[in-house]
């Protein structure tokens, strides 16, 4: 029979298992507040930088996976950190929460802690767990891992600071459909200030959401001048099947040009480029593109081209028809 003391060791053996002690956040790393990061990435997805900092997954019905977090208090003092998942949605291009009622996926999601409390300068393991039941529909959702600090102020106002990573998950037989997307149109443009900006309007023509970064690279200015490359500060999501606008602000005060642009867009390992020769307008104004290939004015040409080649050969089919037809009548 064991005794109590034996029992307890046991159970405090079990219970540090369970629940990393924190440890101590190495020092000259930054940050501020309190930060969470992802420690888990498939193997598959490791030139992926979607992935290495989201949990970006497609599963079949009656899968589970886990995925264990770092939560690290930066601060000067010790903080009691809350750990949940939150619905989020696209809107406008942007990934935001959507805390107002719980979705299937956030009904899929738990964590092994809840709370965690955590000393000045410490972080601690967290494991997220997500179990796509067995009859789950064939989608794609949403959600978000947040860490929430609570601090009370003055009378009955309270405020919290959060922040988080990202959950996209495809539910669906195989590897899932595969993200793509394309550049349809190029635009310039000034700002009321006179800031340069480059537009890239995107579609996606895969199956899953899209983080978009760009940079654009200007060589070929007046006098061989050449300027950045400039990049965007935040990723443009665009759901499938939708459109949207990536922007790249470049420098204030950059002459109009003509310049030739060279314009790259990243989600993840995916890339797409295009090139462009580009003048910007006034401030306040915005002009069209025409990106590299055919120039819009030749590709009209070409159209006229052919509908005469097709009004030609009409013609001449039609002569030798009634050619053809044609009967005679023997004299006498």
């Amino acid at each position: 029979m064991l005794q109590p003391v034996a029992i307890a060791l046991a159970l405090v053996t079990l219970l540090s298992a369970a629940s990393p002690s924190p440890t101590p956040i190495p020092e000259g790393t930054a940050g501020a507040g309190v930060g969470i990061q992802l420690l888990d990435i498939p193997v598959e997805s490791q030139d992926d930088s979607r992935a290495r900092a989201n949990i970006v997954d497609n599963l079949t019905p009656g899968t589970t996976i886990q995925r264990r977090v770092t939560i690290s208090n930066f601060d000067d003092v010790s903080r009691d950190a809350q750990v949940y998942a939150a619905a989020s949605t696209i809107v406008d291009g942007k990934f935001s929460p959507d805390d107002g009622n719980p979705t299937e996926l956030t009904t899929w999601i738990s964590v092994d802690q809840p709370t965690v409390s955590l000393p000045a300068h410490h972080s601690t393991e967290v494991t997220v767990t997500i179990a796509v039941p067995e009859d789950a529909a064939e989608s794609e959702q949403y959600a978000t891992i947040w860490a929430q600090v609570n601090s009370a102020t003055t009378g009955d106002v309270n405020t919290a600071s959060r922040t988080g990573i990202r959950v996209y998950l495809s539910v669906g037989p195989g590897n899932g459909p595969p993200a793509d997307f394309s550049i349809q149109e190029l635009t310039t443009s000034r700002t009321a200030d006179g800031t340069p900006q480059v537009h890239a309007l995107v579609e996606n023509t895969g199956g899953r959401a899209v983080d978009i970064s760009g940079a654009v690279s200007l060589t070929g200015g007046p006098g061989t001048t050449s300027a950045g490359p400039f990049t965007t500060s935040l990723a443009t999501t665009i759901l499938p099947g939708k459109t949207g606008t990536v922007t790249v602000p470049l420098a204030h005060g950059l002459i109009a040009g003509p310049w030739d642009a060279a314009v790259t867009l990243t989600s993840g390992v995916l890339v797409k480029e295009t090139t462009a020769k580009i003048t910007f307008p006034e401030s306040g104004e915005t002009s069209v593109v025409e990106t590299a290939g055919f120039p819009g004015w030749a590709v009209i040409l070409i159209a006229v081209l052919a509908l005469l080649i097709i009004a030609a050969v009409i013609v001449i089919l039609r002569r030798r028809t009634r050619g053809a037809t044609r009967v005679t009548v023997p004299s006498g």
